[in-house]
């Protein structure tokens, strides 16, 4: 299973952001044995503001450990007037292909 969260925020609160993220990080820091992180951060410009987006891995049992971590860094982000955020949990293929009657292909 994947987590994958979206933010969006003002590009006048990039800096703002981005001390607060360095803070964020050290009050909870990655903790590999819920999940890995498969894009710690990509972000790019569009019309409502900056966007940023994070992928992680989640171990197999992990999902609400994983969820309360996501959570914890985005209330705090969130603090941040304008910022807002989505969180996904999503299924990888091999997770995905049997709720629809299917078998994965081998690797």
């Amino acid at each position: 299973m994947y987590m994958v969260t979206e933010g969006w925020f003002p590009v006048n609160k990039a800096a703002e952001v981005g001390k607060l993220y360095l803070e964020v990080m050290k009050k909870f820091p990655e903790d590999r044995s819920i999940e890995k992180p498969i894009v710690r951060g990509a972000f790019w410009a569009a019309k409502e503001g900056m966007r940023a987006l994070t992928v992680s891995s989640i171990k197999p049992g992990k999902v609400k450990e994983s969820m309360d971590l996501a959570t914890n860094r985005l209330l705090m982000l969130s603090s941040i007037e304008g910022y807002v955020y989505i969180t996904h949990i999503a299924y990888d293929l091999v997770e995905a292909m049997p709720l629809v009657g299917l078998t994965a292909p081998a690797d």
